[in-house]
């Protein structure tokens, strides 16, 4: 996985195909090849997706990137336009490995196919356990602190009992995800505004790109609401 991005990307990936997909072969969470399909699809996008920023503008897509720009610093190197300009064959030799990447991933998907159907048939009894200790390994290598897999193990139960009650797992880490993110772009936000909400609300329409993706975001709230809904349904052509 490479990181918080892909998580996303599979998440809302797989989000939108369950909306869209109204009658699929296998219903989805009982391996609907379409809820596996869409977010690897986007899982895959979300890499060269983070080097994009990483490499023209020297903006971390994700977690992995801003590692990267930091290596990268440390070799004296200047992520962002100047990179293309002083070494371009540095970053047209990323383009190229991030292109061959994705030519041998279709490699080896395909060929190695019947092996990977295999290890998804492998008994629960055998996995769980396995899945286990490397979950308790890779909580604690974070910060050898054991306080973290007591962490992960009361988060895993807290996930056990949302989906018994019912409630959308996707949107639950989106949140878990984006709301720091989100936090911390507000307070940026209202710093630069010199703190005066009028200002800050400005913000939103004073230039086209600003003013569409704030439309955009306006139009995916409202088609959600049941007004909406019904004022679609009451438009559409009754059958002869």
């Amino acid at each position: 996985m490479p990181g918080a991005g892909g998580d996303i990307a599979a998440l809302m990936a797989y989000d939108h195909a369950r909306r869209v997909v109204k009658n699929p072969e296998v219903p989805f969470g009982q391996g609907a090849y379409e809820g596996i399909v869409a977010p690897e699809t986007a899982n895959n996008s979300a890499v060269p997706a983070a080097y994009i920023p990483m490499l023209t503008l020297g903006i971390p897509g994700d977690a992995v990137t801003a590692i990267i720009i930091g290596a990268l610093y440390i070799h004296g190197l200047k992520p962002g336009p100047m990179l293309m300009i002083e070494t371009p064959h540095l970053f047209w030799f990323t383009v190229g490995s991030l292109v061959l990447a994705n030519i041998f991933l279709l490699i080896f998907g395909l060929s190695g196919i019947k092996l990977f159907a295999k290890v998804v048939e492998t008994p629960k009894r055998i996995l769980l356990p396995i899945i286990l200790v490397l979950s308790v390994v890779g909580a604690y290598s974070i910060n050898n602190n054991p306080m973290d897999v007591y962490w992960m193990l009361g988060f895993g139960v807290l996930g056990y009992f949302l989906k018994i009650y019912g409630f959308q797992v996707g949107p639950v880490i989106l949140g878990m995800v984006l709301g720091p993110l989100m936090d911390r772009s507000y307070r940026q936000a209202m710093l630069s505004a010199g703190e005066n909400p009028g200002e800050f609300l400005m913000g939103f329409v004073t230039s086209p790109l600003s003013a569409g993706i704030t439309l955009a975001l306006l139009f995916t709230i409202v088609s959600q609401t049941q007004w909406w809904k019904r004022r679609r349904s009451g438009h559409r052509p009754q059958p002869a």
